[in-house]
């Protein structure tokens, strides 16, 4: 490790590589690169990409230590992603197991090694053979294949039908479906952030008010269906969703005589759009539906 000068404070440096740095402070030295500070952040730059001025400062460059120390780099960050990808697939296991996260942490680091060495290697200093690795591998499945136990929820009564309908009608605006318990489906409860109500390109309706009154409340432990219509704003209901088109000439013909032209009115419906943000089991989600549609939670 060489020594860093107060003097290597650059306004701009342009490596030969044709990148620019503005106010460059040089922040340590190896022998195969600098790591400086620049005005956007930090950098690591090779010295066989500083231009000779600069270079001549910090040393000859050397080709192979700099590719070894790029390869290191590269190992260490894959090596970073593996951990945090591993984290985050162990916060999930842990609420489908139902195990405390180290115990679900180990099995994916265990299941990882194993399935990356297929005929067994070093582990802490000691060689595991073939046999035991699958043995390893087997234990760690077994781990993560573990589901917390269901609770058994009784499906509720269909409600009676509200006057004015039929029974065995389709169920009102916004009417949520009843919940019975679905195997392999994780437990966990609804919080409405937001919930707009519009049609394309028009300003959105704020209708959480009424939306959160569809979803149930407490811990649900199978999807909910909720209809998506007007019901859930006072101003669709008011405005209707038509639009009408007029002008289109149609040419009325009696054999090869002309006998006219006629205006035909065409009416299409524009259909509103309900996007909603929640969050389930701390992760954010926003889901949309159309309507006429159902919109399935979570």
């Amino acid at each position: 490790m060489l020594t860093v000068k107060a003097e290597d404070v650059y306004p701009i440096l342009t490596t030969i590589s044709g990148h620019t740095y503005k106010q460059v402070k040089v922040m340590k030295v190896a022998p195969a690169e600098i790591r400086i500070m620049h005005a956007d952040g930090f950098a690591t730059i090779a010295l066989s990409d500083l231009p000779p001025f600069v270079r001549n400062k910090y040393g000859v460059a050397d080709p192979a230590a700099e590719a070894a120390q790029a390869q290191q780099r590269k190992m260490g960050n894959a090596q970073a992603a593996m951990i945090q990808r591993q984290e985050r697939e162990a916060v999930q296991m842990m609420e489908m197991t139902g195990l405390p996260l180290e115990v679900v942490k180990q099995a994916i680091i265990t299941r990882d090694w194993c399935l990356a060495n297929p005929s067994g290697g070093m582990v802490n200093g000691g060689m595991v053979p073939a046999d035991s690795r699958n043995q390893m591998l087997a234990q760690a499945t077994e781990i993560l294949n573990t589901r917390r136990p269901m609770p058994v929820v009784e499906a509720a009564p269909p409600p009676a039908p509200m006057p004015g309908t039929v029974a065995g009608a389709p169920p009102v605006a916004g009417s949520p479906a009843p919940a019975v318990a679905v195997p392999g489906f994780v437990p966990g409860v609804i919080q409405v952030l937001s919930a707009r109500y519009s049609l394309p390109n028009e300003q959105a309706r704020n209708v959480k008010n009424r939306f959160v009154k569809l979803v149930p409340s407490g811990t649900i432990y199978a999807p909910v269906s909720i209809q998506v219509t007007d019901q859930l704003s006072d101003a669709a209901l008011d405005q209707g969703n038509y639009t009408t088109a007029s002008g289109v000439g149609v040419t009325v013909t009696n054999g090869n005589v002309t006998a006219g032209a006629a205006a035909m009115v065409i009416q299409e419906q524009n259909r509103n759009t309900l996007t909603v943000d929640y969050m389930y089991n701390g992760r954010r989600y926003r889901k949309q539906a159309v309507e006429g549609s159902y919109m399935v939670l979570p």
